[in-house]
């Protein structure tokens, strides 16, 4: 199945429920990071947006086989 990313603000997407925050580079940091969270659960930054997409999918994964 697959999901779609959606819009909420300039810096900020929707994937899955989880939030999708955009940190764009910057002088000390030379690379556009994303951070994921949920709710104000942050579970880390990442590299790329597909990066991000994919460990919520890992995470959603996850949650189902433990049910």
């Amino acid at each position: 199945m697959y999901y779609s990313i959606k819009e909420v603000s300039r810096h900020s997407s929707i994937y899955r429920g989880f939030i999708i925050t955009r940190r764009p580079k910057t002088v000390i940091n030379k690379i556009t990071r994303y951070e994921v969270a949920l709710i104000e659960q942050s579970f880390g930054l990442f590299d790329a947006q597909a990066q991000a997409t994919r460990y919520i999918d890992e995470l959603h994964q996850r949650k189902g086989e433990s049910v």
